[in-house]
């Protein structure tokens, strides 16, 4: 059978994010089973998911409730549209409770199926906006460098990483890229805190080049994930909001990982006490149980659309949007969470997380831990003194993620870091446990660089 399985799995089945060619020659890891933070593949071997998946599965693996949650609803109903005049139970009580975690004047909640897709529903509605608004040209969006935002068209030009845009131009226009909040490697060759938040305010400068009449919205995470995990300066996002506040600019908050309780608040913009004008959501929602995301629209802008009058239709929505039976895993999701006090946990865990993790600086080629609540990079160098980063034909960041596989830990590798971004339902020792096998990894790959 798992031979079949192979065979049908290079024949058949198509895997993103990764190389087609090494894929048909190697295969891949079949996951069979998860229980807590751990799972087994097809050969019985077991995992620490070191990454909750995909920065999505929160609570853990193997949730029975939300199991249940799902049948139960399958049983009932398994499909209502939220569209042409229909709704469905689980669908109305999570948006009342989405917009009840959210902060103050974030009250409709447009539903869609994953992060690209709620990505699209932003971007659809910043045209929508600014045409009700009678200034058409409004429609720019602000993204900042080595943002992800998705990989859908959109979304993907969204996205400020040039490996999404190489392959797949042209991209959606309208897209305009200013520098991160990258205080290890400034993009402005400035050093924090005698910069005065340059990077913030690079916003006012390129509003000022390009035309307010142009710029109709700013999207960035709270904390930069695919990126490298880059959590910003203190009081970055709050001159970003009053950048937005005095050229008419729409604030979008992608919380597609942080939401949820990754950084140890609802969403992350509540840490840094900014109010946006939209937050989008998705992964956490339900810990991957099954596909749901959406974005969370301020309640003065959708007073805009009401305003349109009935004779205006909107024309946006998916056929999954508010799914019933993902809606009800998504309930179910966060009684676990609220139940259990995981955010709560999130934000006691923090300082052992970034503790244990920051032992790795250490070695020859780690040149700096950056960690924000359950979220953790390693970034590797050549040199920790000039910063300077291994050629990307190396594979280092993949090398040490595969050297972690070995000895039984997913991670996963970025452009010149892995990342530890586990299920919240970690305990303190199974934290050291992960970094003692990452501490391991990265010595192996150093005595192949002959370090």
């Amino acid at each position: 059978m798992d031979r079949e399985l192979a065979r049908l799995d290079r024949a058949h089945l198509v895997h993103g994010f990764g190389s087609p060619a090494q894929t048909d020659r190697d295969g891949t890891v079949r996951l069979v089973k998860g229980r807590g933070i751990h799972v087994w593949d097809s050969e019985g071997r077991r995992y620490v998911d070191g990454v909750a998946s995909l920065w999505n599965v929160n609570v853990g693996h193997g949730r029975a409730e939300i199991a249940r949650a799902i049948a139960k609803q399958a049983r009932a109903i398994e499909y209502a549209p939220t569209l042409i005049g229909f709704s469905s139970e689980p669908a109305i009580r999570l948006a009342a409770r989405i917009a009840k975690m959210a902060p103050k004047g974030l009250n409709r909640v447009l539903f869609a199926g994953g992060g690209s897709e709620s990505n699209e529903t932003a971007i659809r509605l910043v045209r929508l906006l600014a045409s009700l608004s009678g200034r058409p040209k409004k429609t720019g969006i602000v993204a900042l460098t080595r943002a992800y935002h998705g990989s859908s068209t959109g979304a993907a030009s969204l996205t400020g990483l040039e490996s999404f845009h190489v392959h797949y131009k042209p991209l959606m226009s309208g897209v305009f890229r200013m520098a991160r909040p990258d205080c290890y490697r400034c993009e402005l060759g400035k050093t924090y805190p005698e910069c005065g938040l340059a990077c913030a305010d690079e916003l006012e400068r390129l509003v000022e080049r390009e035309g307010a009449d142009r710029i109709g919205a700013f999207i960035a995470e709270p904390v930069q994930g695919v990126g490298g995990v880059i959590p910003p300066p203190p009081g970055w996002l709050a001159r970003i909001r009053e950048i937005c506040d005095r050229y008419d600019i729409l604030l979008i908050a992608d919380e597609v990982i942080t939401g949820f309780g990754r950084l140890g608040r609802n969403f992350g913009v509540q840490a840094a006490k900014v109010v946006p004008d939209m937050i989008v959501f998705a992964k956490g929602v339900t810990s991957g149980y099954v596909p749901l995301g959406g974005v969370i629209l301020h309640e003065r802008l959708y007073q805009i659309i009401l305003d349109a009058g009935e004779e205006f239709v909107l024309h946006h929505g998916y056929t999954y949007s508010g799914h019933p039976v993902a809606c009800a895993a998504g309930l179910a999701n966060l009684d676990v969470l609220e139940g259990e006090d995981l955010i709560g946990g999130v934000r006691r865990k923090a300082k052992p997380f970034a503790k244990a993790l920051r032992k790795l600086e250490c070695h020859p080629i780690v040149g700096q831990v950056r960690t924000a609540g359950l979220m953790g990079a390693v970034e590797l160098v050549r040199n920790p003194e000039t910063r300077q980063p291994f050629p990307a034909r190396e594979k280092v960041p993949w090398r040490v993620r595969q050297a972690a596989l070995r000895r039984g830990v997913i991670l996963r590798a970025g452009l010149s870091f892995v990342v530890v971004c586990p299920p919240f339902v970690i305990t303190d020792e199974q934290i050291e446990d992960i970094v003692g096998r990452l501490d391991e990894a990265i010595a192996d790959v150093e005595a192949e660089l002959g370090y």
